[in-house]
């Protein structure tokens, strides 16, 4: 007899396939954050909605993904990191209403260091946590970080406090989102703040493009919607005070290279577009109104 499934969240055995996507159980799961391979072959990751709180997960809830980020390499985000500035430059803009000279900052999952580099100056003592040896390394190296290449969980044990704690683009990927926020709120001084991006899961474009939603992957084990994340942060004693669009910018360069793996009987025309070396300078501005910032502000009872 199948084991019943349950919500992560609330714990209730209400739960519905939301889209059935079949693949193969011993299917590769590439956790480069810029990997094409699980587009190339052309699957997503089995999900599950809880009909009591709407949580949307997906079928590797119960699958450690934590030790596998040791050991990414990531050469296709370094090849863009010019872009990956522009886009935390426009992030940076809009937190830096939240931060002073006087605040401790705490960056979960900094990967390879351009938004640590961005905020450092800007704030009393900047440090990251990063799982991945090869980005904790190249960070410390190229733009003098203090990064400690461990989890959270690990780091959280020590008696620091910080007034501010970052997480971009993280808390999808995490096997206890639920227990790193309560975890947050712990080390988060009076008054402080957590920032959290992720993809609002119902947002317009979410619902019209449905099962080709281009954020579900493999990586990608929680689906939060901002009722949803808010729920999860107000058991954690966190209020979400402001909430922003998160505007990416990439490089037409790495968006034909996307398209020629979705879309390979054209290869041809994206193929000749990028045998063009200006092609390679050119960005371009993404806001879907899907991709949000989040922050919350811890409360003090």
């Amino acid at each position: 007899m199948l084991k019943k499934k349950k919500c992560p969240f609330c714990k209730s055995f209400n739960i519905i396939t939301l889209f059935q996507n079949f693949h193969k159980k011993d299917e590769k799961i590439y956790f480069e954050c810029t990997s094409h391979n699980f587009q190339e072959k052309k699957w997503k990751p089995i999900l599950f909605k809880c009909t009591s709180c709407t949580l949307v997960f997906s079928e590797y809830t119960n699958v450690n993904f934590q030790n596998n980020y040791k050991d990414v390499v990531d050469y296709e985000y370094l090849n863009q990191i010019k872009f990956k500035k522009q886009t935390f430059n426009l992030f940076l803009e809009k937190i830096k209403k939240y931060l002073n000279k006087t605040c401790t900052i705490l960056e979960i999952g900094s990967f390879y260091g351009v938004l640590g580099k961005l905020l450092k100056p800007h704030v009393k003592e900047y440090t990251g946590l990063e799982l991945s040896k090869h980005a904790c390394a190249y960070s410390k190296k190229n733009f003098k970080l203090n990064i400690k290449n461990q989890s959270f969980v690990s780091y959280a044990k020590n008696s620091k406090k910080f007034d501010i704690i970052i997480l971009t683009d993280v808390i999808e990927h995490v096997d206890y989102p639920f227990r790193l926020l309560s975890l947050i709120e712990k080390k988060l001084d009076k008054n402080g703040k957590l920032i959290l991006s992720t993809f609002n899961f119902d947002s317009l474009f979410s619902r019209i493009t449905g099962n080709n939603y281009p954020w579900i992957i493999p990586m990608h084990k929680y689906y939060f919607s901002t009722a949803t994340l808010k729920n999860a942060l107000n058991k954690s004693n966190l209020d979400i005070i402001n909430i922003q669009n998160d505007t990416r910018i990439i490089s037409i360069e790495y968006l034909l290279n996307k398209f020629s793996v979705l879309f390979p009987n054209l290869n041809f025309i994206f193929n000749f577009f990028l045998k063009f070396n200006f092609i390679k300078r050119i960005s371009i501005k993404i806001d879907l109104n899907d991709l949000k910032i989040y922050i919350a502000k811890k409360t003090n009872f």
